[in-house]
């Protein structure tokens, strides 16, 4: 990549943020309805400015507390965090990537994927999402990361949550009494909340 195209893209993102600052000047809170907020990290991975991603990181969840994002930002993170040598971190938003789509770090590594007969609430999570987005991803990855990804996911620090994340997901897909549901949804709450509570 060119000087002129790095600096091309330092320009989309002060645009995009300034964006942003414009939308919560205006309306008393950030309007993103188009997701500028998640692309923006991909920027800071096309020019491999991996620092700046993660100070972004930061400005993101001070803003975006509640925010779970979508599994290409976990994966941001984590691959920055690779890069800067924060390997700790980057377990946690890779399982975290996982949690968001369970086909898209298969897919990454070359293995084949197959339909799990689970609770897929948004399309994110769906085995057709990681199909379309799995190439950028491994793009916008380092291949460092990718080599390392293909054994982390062997370990049993990433099967174990990840198979309780996807057998009570295959629980709450057939699920219909509201208190067992109820059950459901906070014990992937509070898996979610474990691996993030590490970060």
């Amino acid at each position: 990549m060119t000087e002129n195209q790095i600096n091309k893209i330092r320009e989309s993102i002060k645009r995009r943020r300034a964006g942003l600052f414009a939308g919560k000047r205006q309306f008393g809170g950030f309007d993103d309805s188009v997701g500028a907020r998640y692309a923006i990290a991909d920027l800071y991975l096309k020019i491999a400015d991996y620092q700046g991603a993660l100070t972004y990181r930061k400005w993101f969840y001070k803003n975006f507390p509640d925010d779970w994002g979508v599994p290409e930002l976990s994966l941001d993170w984590a691959v920055a965090f690779y890069a800067t040598g924060k390997i700790e971190d980057c377990k946690i938003c890779t399982i975290e990537t996982a949690f968001q789509n369970v086909y898209l770090h298969g897919l990454m590594i070359g293995r084949s994927i197959a339909q799990i007969d689970k609770c897929e609430s948004f399309n994110c999570e769906e085995i057709d999402y990681a199909q379309s987005i799995a190439e950028n991803c491994k793009v916008l990855s380092t291949s460092q990361y990718i080599e390392w990804l293909a054994e982390f996911v062997n370990s049993d620090e990433y099967k174990a949550p990840v198979k309780e994340f996807i057998e009570i997901n295959k629980l709450l897909k057939n699920e219909n009494e509201r208190d067992k549901r109820m059950d459901l949804i906070n014990r992937v709450s509070n898996l979610r909340e474990t691996i993030k509570s590490k970060n």
